[in-house]
């Protein structure tokens, strides 16, 4: 069995050297890189699990990096690393599609536990026996595909979505949600959370008989009225 793939880069080499090792020796296969511009070449050449950036890259690199993947790699999650991210870099961050972030000085067994919380989302339990296919009023739900309609949507969002779907009319709580989905519940996660809610209430726009409420004090409901 080949060990998951995680593709680094960090404009620190010292930092990226103790990164790989300690990912490493955890099992996992590791590239490094220190140029930006080798990413998507590096992504050509291989599969990756998992992608762990540098927040702080020069002249926005992450998130024009972050950005170019989400159109050619749009499953691959993207863990950055940063020191105590403004309101402002968040939203950039989110919109370029980061799915978390790490904070600097790095908590090596928070980062491998986000790691491999991240990667189990793309992994579906084959016991699962639960249904990931749904109809919101006239549009298909693949959440195995991550599509909604003709929409494809980031893991995450279609994570969310099927979650909701699942308990579709009745509440789920906010945090079940950030357990299951983030692997954590804090306050940045519970932003994020706001953050995803909205995409998909912006995804589902066109879908007039679906929507995503909140239920004040608990969590969200995903109504179908068709």
């Amino acid at each position: 069995m080949s060990l998951p793939a995680i593709l680094i880069c960090h404009h620190d080499p010292s930092y990226l050297a103790l990164l790989s090792d300690y990912i490493r020796e955890r099992d996992f296969a590791v590239s490094g890189t220190m140029e930006p511009t080798q990413v998507l070449l590096m992504l050509n050449t291989r599969s990756f699990q998992l992608c762990l950036f540098d927040a702080h890259l020069t002249a926005n690199q992450a998130f024009e990096l972050t950005a170019s993947l989400r159109v050619h790699y749009p499953h691959l999650p993207v863990l950055m690393l940063t020191a105590a991210p403004s309101r402002e870099e968040q939203v950039a961050a989110f919109r370029a599609g980061v799915a978390d972030y790490i904070p600097v000085p790095t908590d090596m067994e928070l980062l491998l536990a986000r790691m491999k919380a991240l990667i189990r989302l793309l992994e579906p339990d084959k016991e699962d026996s639960m249904p990931t296919v749904f109809k919101l009023g006239a549009t298909r739900f693949d959440g195995t595909k991550h599509l909604l309609g003709n929409q494809t949507l980031s893991v995450r969002e279609s994570d969310l979505l099927l979650l909701l779907c699942r308990y579709k009319n009745k509440t789920v709580l906010r945090s079940h949600i950030l357990r299951s989905i983030w692997a954590k519940d804090d306050v940045f996660a519970s932003r994020s959370l706001s953050v995803y809610i909205n995409r998909l209430r912006h995804h589902l726009s066109n879908t007039s008989t679906v929507q995503i409420l909140p239920v004040r004090g608990k969590g969200y409901m995903l109504i179908d009225k068709s």
